[in-house]
């Protein structure tokens, strides 16, 4: 049985191996707070003159990320036509309601008002690289310092550590990290040998996807030990299925969501009440915004509590 400071070893090491993962970000540890500071990102290095006040997050999970340490972003982008702070955030803010009211929608995610942007007149813009167009950078540096991340579920710990340092605030964010690793270490060591099956099931649109251990809440699943049925353990952040081939999803659990109504037409398929999780009453509709849209430490403790809730392992 381990303890909990061997626990809270482990998961400082994690954090540190996820920071180390891939080409690193972060230059050389500097105090929260301390500035002016150079943060090596994606696509260059960028010198952040003071502890920014106004700032702009633009893609996926950044809005997650910042509110997790503190900061209250003065702009943001939304998913399609999704509301600005998911309902996941405002519930986890309640008491910072006024302050995620004010905030101004900059646009879409995948193509953020560059108009709106400019009159925000942040003083830290913060995207991912999928954003940028050719020249991109350059157009976004002239608004205000901009800081690249890589995007996708699966980089969603560097990418946090690489906000939280463009804030000032890694340190900060390297303690939510180990809090939260120690939270799934303890998940993992309750499930013992024989952890059940997990299936991740997202419906967007006409399409329909598995979603794998490379992606947000697929890595989570794995750090609490569960494991995935054989047809996703396949490389990448998802795989598109037809409603056909629905018991591909099949597992003792199945967590799933729906960005629009397709799961109404889903749950009159064949093969959906043969699911082993369906008819077992194991199949649990989760937030669409924290499992699959977002990915920030935020979004983790809902993926956290919505599925260790389910299991009764709370």
């Amino acid at each position: 049985m381990l303890d909990r400071r061997t626990l809270l070893h482990f998961a400082t090491g994690t954090v540190l191996l996820a920071s180390l993962s891939g080409r690193v970000f972060a230059r050389a540890a500097v105090v929260d707070g301390d500035f002016p500071r150079q943060v090596e990102h994606v696509v260059g290095s960028t010198l952040i003159p003071r502890q920014p006040q106004r700032v702009a997050v633009i893609s996926t999970g950044q809005l997650d990320a910042a509110l997790s340490l503190g900061v209250i972003p003065a702009g943001t982008t939304r998913v399609d036509n999704r509301e600005l702070a998911p309902g996941y955030l405002r519930t986890a803010l309640a008491n910072r309601a006024p302050e995620l009211e004010a905030m101004v929608d900059l646009g879409s995610r995948q193509a953020p008002d560059l108009e709106a942007l400019a009159r925000l007149a942040p003083d830290l813009i913060v995207l991912n690289r999928t954003v940028l167009k050719a020249g991109g950078l350059e157009l976004f540096s002239r608004i205000a310092p901009t800081v690249v991340a890589r995007g996708t579920g699966g980089n969603w710990r560097p990418d946090f550590l690489l906000l939280a340092d463009a804030l000032g605030r890694r340190q900060q964010a390297e303690r939510r990290l180990a809090e939260l690793d120690l939270e799934l270490a303890g998940l993992a060591q309750r499930f013992g040998a024989q952890p059940p099956s997990a299936s991740l099931l997202f419906s967007s649109g006409a399409r329909l996807r598995l979603m794998g251990a490379d992606s947000f809440a697929g890595g989570l699943l794995q750090a609490m030990g569960m494991t995935r049925p054989a047809a996703q353990r396949f490389k990448g952040t998802s795989r598109d299925v037809s409603a056909e081939l629905l018991d591909l999803a099949d597992a003792d659990w199945l967590f799933y969501a729906e960005q629009g109504t397709a799961l109404a037409s889903l749950a009159r398929q064949p093969l959906w009440p043969r699911l082993t999780a369906v008819s077992q009453s194991r199949a649990i509709r989760v937030d669409t915004d924290a499992f699959y849209l977002n990915a920030g430490p935020l979004a983790a403790r809902q993926v956290l509590s919505t599925v260790a809730g389910a299991l009764g392992v709370t």
